[in-house]
């Protein structure tokens, strides 16, 4: 999350005069609350997070506590404290809380964890709402795209680079001369300022080299550098002599914005840095990367006039008269109205960056663009593995001539789920082999294929791996991760889901393909009824037995796999005793299924307890028919019909 330091925050928030309320507060409370309002306009949301959960406490109007819900909730997200802020979010959600923004903002969240179908859902109630939101109509758009690429990963395996990484932020590394250079809040950083947008330290850029295939070593880069403040996103040259970097506050901690410097190593040893003269006060400058002539600085900045929050910016740059151009946007294939930051330049001249504006697969996704002739290529994502859900920066590429076979080809950042701690380093390999799963969706009744089936992976410990649809044709195709015992299901929400199947991918030693076909059986109309054979109880009695509850089992496993439908159990006696007694009777008993199921699980509002009585007879054994004891216990029965598959979990 660190890496948000060096997007142009006014960091020395500090310093931002307050404004004077025209309600200045009455009570302790209310000062408390202006307090933590100020904190959160200044950015300080870790602070500001820790304040708001002490006023939910001590508010007592329901109002005011989904006030301090949603800043809480607010102040987590805002600081990209993701886990947190999906826990408080799903709080505010259950609250009510009145606000539909809150939809697309939780929506936003699912997509960083990747559940993208849910994610999906979210953003389609807010478009309820809220109908001609462009962001929400995209942001469904790239739940989808992102399914796909999810289920088509590229050629890449990924991988944490535990010994670089703490649980503190550790970003944008920077491969050199066999070294990486990244930037960390961990506890060795220079100095004790903590920077309340975070709860963490400042951040100082590190260094360590690789030896025996680990890296180690690791150190704060020596000479004068790091400050007490933030610095970090550097570049080096390729004598290992000249250092630009990105430096927030000043050395004082009294600067306003983030200003590119450069420092040279002299006598092993980095000299005090210079600020760039295109840097200003009156806006942001960060993120230097070369060309690999020399000839061209890219950088992130929020000077005036761009499409939006940042945008990619070049520069040209005479080394021999130490002279520099105008600062030039790269344009509307690049740039969007959203954040677009931490350029990269490789060996051939391909422009890597991160960006929340285009389609992607949850916040900072990575992309390429190529200068053609004076106008910048659209933007490319780089899909998955090497993007997430979670935010994707700072990629750096190692030059071809030091690459091995089977060792990492770059490094790049994350936050996403599943790392050491808060933003982590992982090197990028080029996956040795491919494991491919295609199958095609059909209609068991028909025989037909079926469009828009679910169709889901799971691992051997429950994780989702990918949820795709299968197309116009009832296929679908997607890679299975190597070395894994899998789960493959399917289902529909007009079809009861299929079984799932079990695949394993273990000791893959060659490119592979397997084909699995799913065949759904269609949910029915509301008037057929399934008979749950079997659920006996005692005479006059309304108890479940033990070989009843068995069955009943039986039936919370499709309910778990199809969390869409809402059923009736329905039962029904023989026309024994009276009709009002045994009216009487059957509802109980129906009762004690929906207690059972209730209490094993399923929520409360997917069930309706109907007793029949004897209103519903499966043959002619009426009152005062003789029928043997045969022909009684068929009317003897508990049945379930689906009275609808558009069941949604209450928020």
């Amino acid at each position: 999350m660190l890496k948000h330091v060096l997007i142009f925050i006014l960091t020395c928030t500090f310093c931002v005069e307050l404004v004077a309320q025209q309600n200045p507060p009455q009570t302790a409370l209310d000062f408390d609350i202006l307090k933590a309002q100020k904190t959160f306009d200044m950015k300080n949301y870790n602070t500001a997070a820790n304040l708001y959960q002490k006023l939910y406490t001590k508010v007592r109007s329901e109002d005011d506590k989904q006030k301090m819900l949603f800043m809480i909730a607010e102040s987590y997200r805002k600081s990209n404290n993701f886990k947190k802020a999906i826990d408080w979010y799903e709080q505010l959600i259950n609250a009510k809380y009145p606000d539909p923004k809150i939809i697309y903002s939780y929506g936003l969240l699912l997509k960083n964890f990747e559940r993208y179908d849910d994610a999906n859902r979210q953003f389609y109630d807010y478009l309820f709402e809220v109908p001609d939101d462009v962001d929400a109509k995209r942001e469904m758009q790239a739940c989808q795209q992102a399914m796909i690429w999810k289920a088509n990963p590229k050629k890449f395996s990924i991988k944490n680079t535990e010994e670089l990484n703490t649980v503190y932020s550790d970003y944008s590394p920077f491969y050199s001369n066999k070294k990486l250079l990244w930037s960390s809040s961990r506890p060795e950083a220079t100095g004790n300022v903590i920077f309340e947008w975070t709860g963490q330290k400042c951040s100082d850029i590190f260094e360590s080299k690789k030896q025996n295939a680990v890296w180690s070593g690791i150190q704060n880069v020596k000479g004068a550098v790091n400050t007490n403040f933030n610095e970090g996103v550097a570049w080096v040259d390729s004598t290992n002599t000249t250092m630009y970097f990105t430096q927030c506050n000043g050395s004082d901690g009294k600067g306003m914005n983030c200003k590119i410097y450069v420092s040279y190593f002299q006598n092993n040893l980095w000299t005090a840095p210079l600020v760039l003269p295109f840097c200003s006060d009156s806006f942001s400058v960060g993120h230097p990367a070369f060309s690999p002539d020399g000839k061209r600085l890219f950088f992130a900045s929020n000077m005036p006039d761009g499409f939006g929050e940042k945008d990619i910016y070049y520069i040209n740059y005479n080394s021999n008269t130490d002279k520099w151009g105008k600062p030039v946007n790269l344009g509307a294939r690049v740039n969007t109205a959203e954040d677009d930051m931490f350029p990269y330049v490789d060996e051939n001249n391909m422009i890597y960056y991160s960006s929340k504006g285009f389609l992607g697969l949850g916040g900072l996704d990575i992309f390429k663009t190529q200068d053609s002739s004076g106008t910048f290529k659209q933007a490319e994502n780089l899909q998955f593995p090497i993007n997430s859900g979670g935010d994707d920066f700072g990629i750096t590429f190692i030059p071809k001539t030091e690459i091995k076979n089977g060792e990492p080809i770059a490094f790049v950042c994350s936050n996403r789920d599943g790392g050491k701690g808060d933003d982590d380093i992982y090197s990028i390999s080029i996956k040795p082999f491919i494991f491919v799963l295609k199958g095609k969706v059909f209609d068991k009744e028909m025989n037909t294929p079926l469009a828009s089936a679910n169709v889901m992976l799971e691992d051997d410990k429950g994780k989702n791996i990918f949820i795709i649809k299968s197309d116009a044709t009832g296929s679908f195709i997607a890679e299975l991760p190597l070395n894994a015992m899998l789960s493959l299901a399917a289902n529909h929400p007009k079809y009861f889901k299929a079984v799932d199947v079990l695949i394993s991918t273990l000791n893959t030693q060659k490119d592979s393909t397997v084909e699995i076909n799913f065949y759904l059986d269609p949910i029915p109309a509301e008037d057929y009824e399934f008979t749950l054979k079997g659920i006996f109880y005692d005479l006059d009695k309304y108890d479940l037995r033990i070989e009843s509850k068995k069955i009943l089992d039986s039936l919370i496993i499709i309910l778990n796999d199809n969390a869409n439908i809402i059923i009736e159990i329905g039962s029904h006696t023989d026309s024994r005793a009276t009709s009002e007694y045994n009216l009487k009777l059957s509802q109980k008993r129906a009762q004690s299924c929906v207690d059972y199921l209730v209490q094993h699980g399923i929520a409360k509002d997917r069930l309706v307890p109907v007793g029949y009585g004897e209103t519903k007879l499966v043959n002619d054994c009426a009152d005062g028919v003789d029928c043997t004891e045969e022909q009684h216990q068929e009317n003897r029965r508990t049945t379930f019909r689906v009275l609808s598959t558009e069941y949604k979990k209450k928020r």
